[in-house]
């Protein structure tokens, strides 16, 4: 087995996983942020 390769192979994965998780946190606090706008735009 290539060791750059599975260095690489391995980084390039846990990159995506960074991605996927900040994108899942932006969302989170996008959705949250508009749910507690609305809250507070009816009162």
């Amino acid at each position: 087995m290539n060791y750059e390769f599975w260095y690489g192979s391995h980084m390039a994965g846990f990159g995506l996983l960074a991605i996927i998780t900040w994108a899942v946190l932006i969302i989170d606090a996008v959705l949250l942020g508009v749910w507690l706008w609305q809250k507070i735009s009816k009162k």
